[in-house]
């Protein structure tokens, strides 16, 4: 087997990382600049050095083969420890400081944003964030297509170009206007669920899915409307246009206002809730830092109740 220096020739995993995520080589060469017959000498070099193929070429594209994988999980390591050296090269005897794009779902940015700000602006003066809040499904794609680092994610497992560390589970609650629900049972189950009218996000959400497949063994769901917009959606369920199925940290305010109320669903319907980071990005000691606070803020928030939890 050849030297170790020839086998991992960063520039060669940098663009058999690019084939992966962009689906093919054409794709590929337009994002590097690279024409595509040096593309594919580039990975026909790492196949020769490896003895595997580590592409599967089609009609639609490529995909990594089962090597290809293994190596696609390691191709992001390694060039997230190159990435990081440099970056921290560049900062040694300073404060830590770069950029760092963080991604909130609506529900979580209600009780965690303001907190989590406040106190990176505190212990990473100098580090410069991007905040961005919309519901997990999209933040889960903008992960996987490199526009933001980390980002708090619903029932997700790590991937290839993703590494999923768990934060909590919360349960989900029929969420409706407080003098709609004066007569409403103490628990929601599969089997009256119907009788309450949603709105709920389109199927790219993962809490549409988790409503559909809850209410499978009971008579279905009454969807009023779709809404991708999560301001508007809790706005329209205070004012009792329709039921929602959200967790508690969505409804705060209103819960303490009382102008929704929360009832329980019976079984017991939670999500897992994680940090979402770019596996290019565990290295690298401002996202890592950042990481890290998010789960010092998120534990304080979780134990004080500010964020309620299924241990709650």
């Amino acid at each position: 087997m050849k030297h170790a220096q020839h086998l991992l020739n960063l520039p060669r995993l940098a663009a058999f990382v690019a084939i992966c995520e962009e689906g093919s080589l054409s794709k590929a060469s337009h994002r590097l600049g690279i024409a595509q017959p040096a593309l594919s000498t580039m990975i026909k070099k790492i196949e020769d050095d490896l003895g595997v193929q580590i592409l599967t070429r089609h009609a639609r594209g490529s995909v990594p083969t089962p090597a290809g994988r293994v190596l696609l999980k390691s191709a992001y390591e390694m060039l997230g420890i190159a990435e990081a050296t440099l970056d921290e090269i560049g900062t040694v005897n300073d404060d830590p400081e770069g950029e760092v794009a963080i991604g909130l779902p609506a529900a979580t940015s209600m009780v965690l944003a303001v907190p989590l700000i406040k106190h990176l602006r505190k212990s990473l003066p100098k580090v410069s964030l991007r905040v961005v809040e919309t519901f997990s499904g999209y933040l889960w794609s903008w992960l996987q297509d490199g526009n933001i680092d980390v980002a708090v994610t619903f029932d997700r497992v790590s991937i290839p170009e993703i590494v999923c560390q768990p934060l909590c589970r919360e349960d989900l609650f029929l969420i409706g206007n407080s003098k709609l629900l004066i007569n409403a049972p103490d628990t929601i189950t599969p089997d009256n669920l119907y009788k309450f009218p949603l709105i709920l996000p389109s199927r790219i959400h993962g809490i549409r899915g988790k409503a559909e497949a809850f209410a499978a063994s009971g008579k279905g769901l009454d969807i009023r409307m779709e809404i991708d917009a999560s301001t508007h959606l809790v706005k329209l369920i205070a004012a009792g246009e329709g039921f929602g199925l959200l967790a508690k940290c969505a409804v705060t305010d209103e819960l303490a206002q009382n102008t929704v109320r929360a009832i329980p669903l019976a079984p017991c319907l939670s999500r897992q809730v994680s940090l979402g980071i770019r596996r290019i990005k565990m290295q690298n000691p401002i996202v890592a830092r950042v990481v890290e606070e998010m789960k010092l803020v998120s534990a304080d928030l979780i134990r004080s109740g500010t964020w309620p939890t299924s241990q709650t």
